[in-house]
């Protein structure tokens, strides 16, 4: 299961390892779609850490990494964006990015 985190949490929990971060709204379809995938491969891929915040109570995240659409993955390493997955993609390619 992936835990869901605040602002305040973020900047603390992407400091150290890969951590990738969800960005989703709960009103959101395809943000509804894609967290059982994630919470799935949370499971199977132990190098990285998996979080999710919600945008409409944490703006100041979206605005920060320019988020503009929903859902939205952010892959950190040691602090620093290494990759941003925008959009629902399907498992295998998910998978890919974690690994």
């Amino acid at each position: 299961m992936v835990k869901q985190i605040d602002s305040n949490e973020f900047k603390e929990i992407i400091k150290e390892g890969k951590v990738a971060v969800d960005l989703f709204a709960t009103w959101c379809g395809p943000c509804k779609m894609l967290s059982p995938i994630l919470d799935e491969i949370s499971e199977e891929v132990e190098t990285t850490k998996f979080y999710k915040i919600d945008v409409d109570e944490n703006q100041d995240i979206a605005i920060e990494y320019g988020v503009m659409s929903i859902p939205t993955v952010l892959i950190f390493e040691n602090g620093e964006l290494i990759n941003k997955i925008v959009g629902l993609k399907s498992r295998e390619d998910l998978v890919e990015q974690f690994k």
